[in-house]
């Protein structure tokens, strides 16, 4: 798998073939179909391993927003390390055993906040799906030519940064700001978003201490007075 991670990066994701493998370890590349069917099945258990760095890099913490912080960063940093490989995996699904590791980690930190299955079901997919789309373009706008990613880069600053103020009134307000934003920022913001929607929707559903009402004390009847 290092191999392959290291022949990927070098080269780009077309360099990933069982012939082209075979050739960078010295072995016969019909010893690869002993263990991978074909080349997606290859390209999933690269993407695999990378989960598997991942995983290494997590660090547990007692409060789950804290966990589930340390999985973004940890995903983020390691799947940017690998650029190739994530552009073309990271809306797939490996079904590896790293994978699988990651998933039960992520259902059990964010049932930690006290949702329901239904609703733990609905934020796993929600935060996962909201970390992979970030790192994802990252990655691909990472593996583009040097030439073609300064210009995607510029773009904030050379097209939206001097449009019309009379034709374009809302953007050019905010075109300062458009640009000053990094990327990291972006994806800080839209998990610290998801985050606090767990937490809202935990808070909403969990059971309300009922309240112990006092009873009124019962007037005591005044004695007569005798004279």
């Amino acid at each position: 798998m290092d191999a392959a991670l290291e022949l990927t990066e070098r080269e780009g994701a077309g360099a990933l073939t069982v012939r082209r493998l075979g050739r960078e370890l010295g072995v016969d590349a019909t010893a690869f179909y002993r263990h991978f069917r074909d080349k997606d099945e290859l390209v999933l258990a690269v993407s695999d391993r990378i989960i598997a760095m991942t995983l290494d890099a997590v660090v547990e913490s007692d409060d789950w927003r804290d966990t589930l912080r340390s999985i973004t960063s940890a995903s983020n940093a390691t799947n940017l390390r690998y650029p190739a490989v994530t552009s073309i995996t990271f809306a797939r699904i490996t079904g590896g055993p790293a994978e699988r590791v990651m998933v039960e980690k992520i259902l059990a930190t964010i049932s930690r906040a006290g949702l329901s299955p239904a609703d733990t079901a609905l934020y796993y997919r929600a935060f996962v799906d909201a970390m992979l789309s970030l790192t994802g373009q990252a990655a691909a706008v990472a593996n583009l030519e040097p030439a073609v990613r300064a210009k995607d880069e510029s773009a904030w600053t050379q097209i939206y940064g001097v449009l019309s103020q009379s034709d374009y009134p809302v953007t050019s307000a905010h075109a300062k700001e458009l640009v000053a934003l990094s990327e990291q920022e972006v994806f800080e913001a839209v998990i610290e978003a998801v985050i606090e929607a767990i937490a809202a929707r935990a808070a909403e559903t969990s059971p309300q201490p009922a309240i112990r009402r006092s009873r009124p004390n019962k007037p005591v009847p005044h004695e007569k007075n005798p004279n």
